[in-house]
């Protein structure tokens, strides 16, 4: 790959970046996942791990997912 491409595909990936987040669908809820995925779920419903005396009761959807694991 020549470096004139590296750099249009760098350019391309920074002009995605820049671009503004889409406004919410009505209805739409926002997860966050940035504050979760050192753990895995362990569920029902919200998660029940133990968090250093804390449970963590977040939806599982803001958890990553590990394939073959839950």
């Amino acid at each position: 790959m020549s470096k004139r491409e590296i750099l249009r595909r760098l350019e391309a990936v920074e002009a995605q970046l820049a671009q503004r987040t889409p406004v919410p669908l009505a209805g739409q809820q926002t997860i966050n996942v940035a504050t979760i995925g050192h753990h895995t779920y362990e569920g029902p419903g919200a998660c029940q791990a133990d968090m250093f005396g804390t449970q963590c009761g977040a939806h599982r959807d803001e958890h990553q997912h590990v394939p073959g694991i839950l």
